[in-house]
């Protein structure tokens, strides 16, 4: 019941404090009739006369729209320098249409002085049609022969084999001596092989392969020859 008090008071209260907003439509100087003038807050709707002349109630803060289905839709807001006392003088502007953008295909004629909007006419072809024994448009030979080519240089591709990598021991083998090895890594000579097998299956040994660099190779081999004494317990 509070509740149901409280709007109507609300209401009451805004109707005595609106004023009414007067004025004119116009389209290019000249009334239209059935725009309907709409205060968005308040929802109150009316519609403009055979002059162009509407009145509808508006308070500070509403919103007020112009509605035709013809033309772009106008809102004014009512704020509080708005002037009650002159009347108004909207004018409406008719709405964009978008012109259809004409595409010509090459299978189509050039039309010269063509302008937007000028439908463009199918070309037809005679209907009677003579046959000399000519094949048409020719035969492209050339074309023909590089394909052949192509054919044959992409099975050549394919039956190239990739190559193996290079085992670590043949890597090593051809970069240093047995006697170097020895004497460098301090080895007993027996153990030499024992040690390349050692090194063998260390993944990091991989590395040093693809690097192919003798140095890299001897820091290795260096490292691992002294892992290798620990685990053999070898002097």
């Amino acid at each position: 019941m509070k509740i149901s008090l409280l709007l109507f008071c609300f209401f009451f209260l805004t109707y005595c404090f609106s004023q009414n907003i007067k004025g004119k439509v116009i389209v290019n100087n000249l009334p239209i009739s059935n725009v309907e003038v709409i205060n968005i807050s308040s929802k109150e709707v009316v519609i403009t006369n055979s002059e162009g002349v509407f009145e509808i109630k508006a308070i500070t803060g509403n919103w007020i729209s112009y509605y035709h289905k013809n033309y772009e839709v106008v809102k004014i807001y009512v704020d509080s320098l708005f002037d009650f006392s002159k009347n108004l003088e909207i004018e409406l502007f008719e709405k964009s249409t978008n012109i259809e953008e004409v595409v010509v295909k090459k299978n189509q004629p050039f039309l010269k002085g063509m302008t937007y909007g000028m439908p463009v006419l199918p070309y037809n072809k005679p209907s009677v049609h003579f046959n000399d024994g000519s094949i048409p448009n020719g035969m492209d030979f050339i074309a023909i022969g590089k394909m052949i080519i192509g054919l044959f240089k992409n099975k050549e591709k394919e039956e190239i084999k990739v190559k193996e990598p290079v085992q670590f021991r043949t890597f090593a083998s051809q970069s240093y001596s047995n006697e170097f090895l020895v004497n460098s890594l301090k080895l007993i000579p027996e153990d030499l092989e024992e040690f390349l097998n050692f090194c063998n299956f260390d993944p990091n040994s991989i590395k040093a392969v693809e690097n192919s660099d003798e140095l890299t190779l001897l820091q290795y081999l260096i490292t691992k020859s002294e892992e290798y004494k620990k685990v053999y317990q070898k002097q």
